[in-house]
């Protein structure tokens, strides 16, 4: 479950609301058949409408949510348990800045959310999957109780356990010992994934280029179970795993690479089976303002997905420069990777949020699995359709001004 935090409401204890009206399909039998909703999260909020009835599919911007903190990039998650409650953090993305992780109700058939709870997590949060958020900038991470049937946060848990000593970068870094708002000039924890199903949750820490591995006890107490040292410079940021477990795919945002492991299904520890794959394809020169973002497998567990993403002010990036893609493979039975594909949103900077429909919600659309992605910095979303045989992205529609997005939801 990805999380975390806070969130300045208006109008009361929910969001200001701008609704448009639907658009509504019928197939050949003369039922109804409703676009499929998406909830965009970023400085502002939108409830999308993506309609793969008619041709050409179709995205628009439904509903608009507005917050009074314009520097809020809201990282969003549907709890696991109660899918009417949504997690979610703020990110500031400034040293020392407050964090918080706030509950919601959420009107799935709306997207209209109200406030439930927050809490303090002593440090600026960035996305996990736990009620628990990395502290990018607080060198820790925290975990919290929490009650899915009220959506109330209940009391910090594991204090001092995840805390991450400073350092000084090494040769091989990118960073400015000192100045924390150089990428490796201290630890930067980036996210928290639980395995599928072993008691043991992996933080990958961006600063340190470290896996910390944890294994989860009785009343959710965490201890020590090993770290897995990556390339210096590397800079992993997040992880993926197959439903079945029994592999995880870390994405380096700095070296732009995934680096495939083999979960041990008795313990949870890692073991390398491919040298690190580059996301960027072939052999091409880039400079440090590329790095990769998000990383995804497909429902089925036979494809992989990443987002690369140019830092370059738009300004300055030529016409037809390739480097906002989303990379493609294929997953050998072994668990290694095979490149099949780069996917362009042309138009697109920064791909920073992307997410795979959940299994199941498209059977309406006859089956088909899509994938929505969006520019941060170009404030433009895009759909792709996933061809379930081969794993390859066709793009099918695109909506502008959804205001720096920066994570979505399907909501149906």
């Amino acid at each position: 479950m990805k999380i975390s935090a806070s969130i300045t409401l208006i109008a009361g204890s929910a969001f200001g609301l701008t609704a448009a009206s639907s658009i509504v399909s019928r197939n050949n039998d003369g039922a109804t058949l409703t676009p499929i909703r998406i909830l965009q999260g970023g400085c502002n909020y939108a409830v999308l409408e993506f309609n793969p009835f008619v041709e050409p599919n179709t995205l628009r911007v439904a509903a608009r949510y507005n917050t009074s903190d314009g520097n809020l990039k809201a990282w969003l998650s549907r709890h696991p348990i109660n899918s009417n409650i949504i997690i979610g953090c703020n990110d500031n993305a400034v040293p020392n800045a407050p964090g918080y992780l706030t509950s919601y109700s959420l009107n799935s058939k709306t997207g209209e959310m109200k406030y439930i709870d927050s809490v303090d997590t002593g440090g600026y949060p960035v996305p996990d999957y736990s009620v628990a958020a990395a502290h990018y900038f607080g060198q820790s991470a925290s975990t919290f109780s929490f009650d899915p049937q009220t959506g109330k946060f209940g009391s910090q848990s594991n204090k001092g356990l995840l805390d991450f000593p400073g350092y000084t970068p090494v040769q091989g870094q990118i960073g400015v010992a000192g100045n924390d708002n150089t990428s490796q000039a201290t630890s930067h924890p980036h996210m928290i994934a639980t395995h599928p199903f072993l008691p043991v949750f992996y933080l990958p820490d961006l600063g340190e280029d470290k896996i910390h591995v944890y294994k989860i006890g009785a009343n959710d107490s965490l201890s020590n179970l090993t770290s897995y040292q990556q390339p210096l410079g590397s800079g992993p940021r997040h992880l993926t795993f197959t439903s079945s477990g029994q592999y995880m795919y870390v994405l380096h945002e700095l070296a732009v690479n995934i680096r495939p492991y083999q979960v041990d299904q008795a313990t949870g520890e890692l073991t390398q089976i491919q040298d690190d794959q580059p996301i960027y394809p072939g052999n091409a020169t880039f400079s440090l303002n590329i790095s990769a973002a998000e990383v995804h497998v497909s429902n089925d567990g036979r494809f992989l997905y990443a987002s690369n993403r140019n830092l370059t002010a738009a300004t300055l990036i030529e016409s037809g420069d390739a480097s906002d893609t989303i990379a493609v493979w294929s997953i050998g039975t072994n668990g290694t990777i095979t490149r099949i594909q780069s996917a362009m949103a042309y138009g697109a900077r920064q791909i920073r949020a992307m997410e795979l429909s959940p299994a199941g919600m498209t059977a309406s659309a006859g089956g088909e699995d899509y994938i929505v992605a969006g520019g941060l910095k170009t404030d433009n979303t895009f759909v792709f359709k996933r061809n379930k045989l081969n794993g390859t992205l066709e793009l099918v529609a695109e909506v502008e001004e959804t205001y720096m997005p920066s994570t979505y939801l399907w909501l149906g």
